[in-house]
């Protein structure tokens, strides 16, 4: 996130004392419209193309999905009024909500829904997110005009967290044929708004679906404006030119919580932040030198100073608000615990090891790593740290085993299914290394048997009580085994307009106004 010096926050004041406005309701704003400022361009509006958080915003608003999220990542029925799962677990039956149509008036059915899921396993058109379906359904079938059966080939445990995912929201066979490639471009889906315009680099604008099957929506329209400069959303949202502002920092909250129009909405999220090791060099392969990197840094103090306490410690390599989180143990601030398990692994006085973080887009990133390097050093290690724009930075620590001089590196990750499978397959699985011509997400080239064996069968057991025993053990285990340095969660920080009620705010860290509405003046 870009950063605010003390000059833009005096001109900040400044011009929000020129624009000065009482807070609370407001006879001026139209309660037929909402707008939010949003940090950075939509990428695509077709759910299983769509990679980011923005975007995903945008997209929960013109498309529903068989199952949905409730604001506790619950799972709910969506355009799946109910379903079950066979004895063996390689069956599931949906059974699909009745009356519904599409934006352009094409019904929703079973074929919908067969030919939603049929492209997401087009291996020859693979989208960007088939592999949350392909490897897992092995064929989907219209039993009839309102019922739609999923066959696996095993069990597959986090079958409905998958189905949540936006990447699973039904789209319209009509439309994705009209438009083909730019059906992104012209989405159409069964949700509470439908799809106006898309100007690039302006905004995105939608409105109502009277026709909605559920609650039908109090705001007519609403507008996603693309304002990549922290101070601008500021002052939009202080002036009311805009009515939410997203990827709030923790040092703007106190300034934005003082001002009359603006109000702040402050949850936990299912993200959380550490410090990758590369599990294969030395001496990153010696749990001793793991652990004593963990030891030797003071995440609350970072929590506390850097965050402004807008976060937590963890005590997981999973966040509280996924499912299957269990609370393990946080690793204390002990430096002289550090030295003695550096001492234990050999390390020598002044040893030299590598930290990098990229310059700009996660939460004080930049102050963090420099504290971190700070702590490390006090432990007797000579540390480089270098930054690196983000582009070049997600190539350089993605890059496989043989082409990489990757040691210590800042990441952040946040399961999109709110399941510890996801949270934790894609990361530590050793199935999930980079390699020449693979792409994978264990980045650390973490590798143990027996954390294998438990993600494999958290992946295929249907039982959700065993799901969690096996989750359990596994996070355990890799707290133990320390494959990364943990930090903490960063608190998700939204600024909305006074006299704005009942946003919906997810875990996921995705916004919502389609339950919102404004008080009457």
């Amino acid at each position: 996130m870009k950063k605010c010096g003390p000059f833009m926050f005096v001109m900040t004041a400044v011009i929000t004392l020129m624009f000065g406005a009482c807070g609370g309701p407001d006879s001026t704003i139209d309660r037929d419209v909402l707008i939010f400022a949003i940090h950075n361009e939509p990428d695509r509006l077709d759910p299983p193309n769509q990679t980011d958080n923005t975007t995903e915003d945008i997209v929960r608003h013109i498309f529903n999905n068989l199952v949905e999220f409730d604001e506790n990542l619950n799972h709910i029925p969506g355009l799946a009024v109910s379903w079950e799962v066979s004895e063996d677990g390689l069956t599931w039956i949906f059974r699909l909500r009745e009356g519904v149509t599409f934006h352009d008036g094409t019904p929703f059915n079973a074929d919908a829904v067969k030919y939603t899921l049929d492209r997401m396993m087009d291996l020859e058109k693979p989208t960007r997110r088939t592999s949350l379906y392909e490897p897992f359904i092995d064929k989907v079938k219209a039993v009839d005009e309102y019922t739609i059966s999923i066959y696996s080939e095993k069990p597959f445990g986090p079958m409905l967290a998958h189905m949540a995912h936006a990447a699973g929201a039904i789209i319209s066979p009509t439309a994705y044929k009209k438009f083909g490639e730019d059906f992104s471009r012209n989405p159409v889906g069964t949700g509470p708004y439908k799809f106006v315009s898309w100007t690039a680099g302006d905004r995105v604008v939608l409105e109502r679906n009277d026709d909605y099957w559920g609650i039908k929506s109090k705001i007519k329209r609403i507008e996603f404006i693309s304002v990549p400069e922290t101070s601008s959303r500021m002052i939009m949202l202080q002036n009311r030119e805009a009515h939410v502002a997203l990827n709030i920092a923790p040092h703007d909250v106190e300034m934005l919580e003082a001002h009359p129009n603006v109000q702040i909405s402050n949850k936990p999220a299912n993200s959380w932040y550490y410090f990758g090791f590369n599990n294969q060099k030395p001496p990153y392969n010696d749990v001793r030198f793991r652990r004593a990197l963990n030891y030797a840094v003071d995440k609350k103090k970072l929590v506390d100073v850097l965050l402004k306490g807008y976060g937590r410690v963890s005590d997981s390599l999973l966040a509280p608000a996924n499912w299957g989180y269990a609370p393990i143990f946080s690793y204390p601030f002990d430096p002289e615990k550090a030295r003695e398990l550096l001492k234990e692994a050999g390390i020598p006085e002044g040893f030299k090891v590598k930290l990098w973080s990229p310059s700009g887009r996660y939460t004080a990133v930049v102050e963090v790593s420099e504290a971190v390097a700070g702590y490390l050093r006090d432990v007797g290690l000579d540390v480089e740290y270098q930054t690196y724009e983000w582009g070049h930075y997600i190539d350089i620590i993605s890059n496989p085993l043989e082409e990489t001089e990757r040691e210590m590196f800042y990441i952040a990750h946040a399961p999109s299914t709110g399941d510890a499978d996801w949270g934790i397959r894609p990361m530590y699985y050793s199935e999930e290394w980079p390699l020449p011509g693979k792409s994978g997400n264990n980045r650390y080239f973490y590798s143990n048997p027996r954390a294998d064996a438990l993600i494999e069968q958290g992946m295929v057991t249907a039982n959700q009580d065993k799901r969690k025993e096996i989750y359990e053990e596994l996070q355990r285990i890799l707290v133990e085994d320390a494959p990364v340095l943990m930090l903490y969660e960063i608190n998700q920080i939204i600024a909305y307009s006074t006299g704005l009620n009942d946003l919906t705010i997810s875990p996921l860290g995705l916004v919502f106004g389609y339950n919102a509405y404004w008080s009457e003046p």
